[in-house]
């Protein structure tokens, strides 16, 4: 019963992707020089921890007394 199923059609393979273009020696150390400079912007821009954080992952308070005992957590 062949002629119920359609004719598979397979169209052609594409083309493959042409090899990436070599970069040359000026451009890599421009690169890496662009990529450092970015570093350093971003860690002159980071905040502080402890500006931003408002109690501890337990949910205690940061720097919490250091009493005995059981401390209390978000899950009782």
């Amino acid at each position: 019963m062949s002629f119920l199923k359609p004719k598979v059609y397979m169209p052609p393979a594409p083309p493959p992707p042409p090899p990436p273009a070599s970069a040359s020696d000026e451009d890599t150390q421009r690169a890496a020089a662009l990529a450092g400079e970015a570093a350093a912007e971003q860690r002159r821009r980071r905040k502080g921890a402890g500006s931003t954080i408002v109690a501890g992952a337990l949910g205690g308070q940061p720097g919490g007394s250091a009493s005995g005992g059981s401390k209390p957590t978000l899950l009782g």
